[in-house]
């Protein structure tokens, strides 16, 4: 393609109409073409990463409230709390066992880690071991506590918070212990908030 010259007759005098390069015109319209279409993929990727985003934060909230009534509403008791001791943590190369080897054991027989608690929580709370969190009961007792084992899927409800124990009441919090070093009679009653400062249900857990 070039340029495009038309000659017409006016009056009998020949007139040469302003030559025009089609080559321009036609880069020209394709230029346009390829920006408007990049202008619109742009708008369109931007609206499916919001869309993407509000269903993001649409799915945090729900579990969240989910969470919220299952675990610490009224009327939901997580008074119980179960043990287990921690040489059930047999995998050497877990950050389970690297952990235990940083624990000591007090003078009730709990593993703790500085002033936490090792304890096991369920996904629908923590993201794995090595979380620490600010765990608050009714009774109006709060202590720290750091996720030394993750509760497995099959084993807690449809929000992956508690183990249930039947009716609506679970286990929130299961305490890692020295069975070796443990008061016989918590031993027996099977629930480590059978010292008074851990008994009462489980009201809040802060992520610290």
């Amino acid at each position: 393609m070039g340029l495009l010259c038309s000659t017409v007759i006016a009056g009998g005098v020949e007139a040469e109409l302003e030559k025009v390069d089609i080559t321009d015109i036609y880069a020209q319209n394709m230029q346009t073409a390829e920006f408007v279409m990049e202008e619109k993929a742009e708008v369109r990727a931007e609206e499916e990463a919001r869309i993407a985003a509000e269903e993001a934060e649409k799915a945090k909230q729900a579990q969240e409230e989910s969470k919220s009534v299952s675990v610490f509403s009224d009327g939901f008791d997580s008074s119980f709390k179960a043990y287990m001791d921690y040489r059930c943590i047999t995998d050497t190369g877990s950050v389970q066992y690297e952990l235990q080897q940083q624990a000591y054991t007090d003078e009730r027989g709990f593993r703790r880690i500085g002033d936490d608690y090792c304890v096991a929580l369920g996904t629908g709370i923590t993201g794995g071991c090595g979380e620490r969190f600010l765990i608050h009961l009714d009774s109006g007792y709060s202590f720290t506590a750091i996720v030394s084992d993750v509760k497995a899927d099959c084993h807690t409800d449809a929000t992956n918070c508690f183990v249930p124990r039947g009716g609506n009441s679970g286990n929130v919090v299961e305490f890692i212990i020295d069975k070796n070093a443990a008061d016989p009679a918590m031993l027996s009653s099977g629930n480590a908030g059978y010292y008074a400062d851990l008994s009462g249900n489980v009201t809040a857990i802060e992520r610290i």
